[in-house]
This record gives structure tokens, sequence and C-alpha cells, in this order.
């Protein structure tokens, strides 16, 4: 049992004291209100009923932030095709080579083969990309998350960037 959960009444402290931070963190990534609120209830329905099992090695609050952060990666991935690239696109910045490109609303042909070419990236390559430039996570949270080393996050992100400057030039984009 995860130490200092032995009772309803300290579950229902600790869900009091942290689910407006929570969801507030969880607003800052989705920007939606009842999605935040959502992902919080889940991963609390989650840490409860999971309670018994789990071993925290940090606090547990920190512990309840990364659920939340997981809870979200999760509800993007499954519902990828729901979500707006055009407006992910628009407001990361890609490095390729040495030369900062800003997408902006006048680059509509370059998002265009810009998701050609990240589409065309292996499956594994394109979601730890996809996670460091367009979810914001650092490598090692990466690395956590899959399971792998932050080496072969970092070695991934170069060879994405290589790859995806191949295809422009390949494809006389730049």
């Amino acid at each position: 049992m995860t130490k200092g959960l032995d009772s309803k009444s300290s579950f229902k402290k600790l869900y009091t004291d942290t689910y407006g931070p929570l969801v507030n963190f969880a607003y800052s990534k989705t920007n939606d209100w009842e999605l935040s609120r959502e992902i919080v209830q889940n991963t609390f329905v989650r840490f409860w009923n999971k309670r018994n099992e789990i071993n925290i090695r940090t606090s547990i609050k920190s512990y309840l932030y990364s659920m939340v952060r997981n809870g979200i990666i999760d509800y993007y991935r499954k519902n990828k095709n729901t979500v707006d690239l055009e407006e992910i696109y628009s407001t990361t910045k890609i490095y390729v080579e040495q030369n900062e490109i800003s997408l902006n609303d006048e680059d509509f042909g370059f998002k265009y083969d810009l998701k050609r070419a990240i589409a065309n990236l292996k499956e594994k390559r394109r979601k730890i990309f996809e996670l460091s430039k367009f979810e914001g996570l650092t490598y090692k949270e990466i690395a956590d998350y899959l399971n792998i080393s932050e080496r072969t996050v970092e070695d991934n992100i170069a060879k994405a960037f290589r790859d995806i400057r191949k295809y422009f030039i390949s494809n006389s984009l730049i």
C-alpha cells in the first residue's frame, strides 16, 4: 500500500489539496478545462484503484503530476486523429540544420511538407520526435515514459532531424 494512503480520509485530503493544482497543470498543457478536469479525475481513480500496487519513490504529489502528464499524452495519442495538427505545427519551432524555421500562417506549403517528412520517419523515431517537439517533454521524461535510455532518445532526435533534412533536400524543398 502507498505510504500515507491507508484510509479514505487521507486520500480525500490528498484529493482536496492537489485537485486544483493538477487541473491547472493539465490546463496549461491542453488549454481545455473540461478535458483537464476529466484527465485529473481519471488519474485519481487509477491512483485509488492501484494504491496497493504502487511503489512511489518520490513524493505522492510528484507521482500524481507524472500520472497527469502521462494521462495527457495518452489522451492525445488515442485521439490524435481529432487533434488539430495545424495548431500544433503553427506554434512549434523546428530546427533544421543550424537555421531556425518558424512556422506561421504564411507557411502552409512548408507545414504540409513538414508533416509528410515527419510521417515518413520510422514509427519509434517519429513518436520520440513528437513527444519532444510537440509535447515538450525532456529527453529524460521521454526515456522514462518509453522505458529507453536518454542516449537512445538523443540519437533518435538527431536522426529525425537528419531524415527531415534529407526529405527536404531530396524533394528540392530547401
